[in-house]
């Protein structure tokens, strides 16, 4: 079922059912606003304790208006995207509020009264915790959704190669804990000898052929 996005723009009045959390920044924009291109997570799904994690991403731009105060402490390399833990807004000693956005390379600090985020494109699926870079594009600032936007033909074919190497890869999750399971009732005297020795040996050729299926892949770790 296609995500229901709630709304397209989203603002300080929303802050408090918002979430950041692994959320990547790809590019910022200075001027009379600072404004962040990002990777905004709205879900996090999964089927069962043996499958893994998909992502609801949409390509956001975040806009502090007018901000009177910006200070960023970052430790990071150019070129790299930088991981956002989490924002949180606090209250100065003088009133004024301050956004402050925790980050996995460091702290921005924006005093601002409000923001504005903006979601670009309509939700949709990922492997990952960020958009196929194909799907994505290159940065952009802009603050006009594209409402109608769908994924073009050729990247929703890499985007259901990705899918089904996702599902090997849970297959093999899966089979590797039907191994686990074999083992325990064997030890437990659930299982004959030879009952057990058939079923290892089917288990064990079955994570073989999925091994194969992924090496060379993202998924070969497993």
């Amino acid at each position: 079922m296609a995500y229901q996005l709630e709304k397209w723009v989203w603002t300080e009045a929303d802050f408090d059912q918002m979430g950041w959390h692994d959320a990547t920044i790809y590019a910022v924009q200075f001027g009379e606003d600072i404004s962040f291109d990002i990777d905004y997570i709205f879900e996090w799904v999964q089927a069962d304790k043996d499958d893994f994690f998909s992502f609801v991403i949409s390509p956001v731009t975040l806009v502090f208006p007018e901000p009177q105060r910006v200070v960023f402490s970052l430790d990071f390399r150019f070129g790299w995207e930088v991981g956002i833990e989490d924002i949180h807004r606090r209250t100065t000693d003088a009133s004024l509020t301050e956004w402050y956005l925790e980050t996995q390379q460091g702290d921005i600090t924006i005093t601002a009264d409000a923001f504005r985020q903006i979601v670009r494109r309509p939700p949709t699926h990922q492997t990952g915790q960020r958009i196929m870079p194909e799907e994505r594009g290159e940065p952009s600032f802009s603050q006009v959704p594209e409402i109608g936007f769908t994924v073009p033909a050729e990247v929703a074919a890499l985007q259901a190669a990705d899918v089904a190497l996702r599902q090997k890869a849970v297959a093999l999750r899966r089979q590797q804990r039907q191994l686990e399971i074999l083992r325990e009732q064997r030890s437990a005297g659930a299982l004959e000898v030879k009952q057990y020795i058939l079923a290892k040996r089917e288990v064990e050729q079955r994570i073989e052929e999925l091994r194969a299926e992924l090496r060379s892949t993202d998924w070969e770790a497993l």
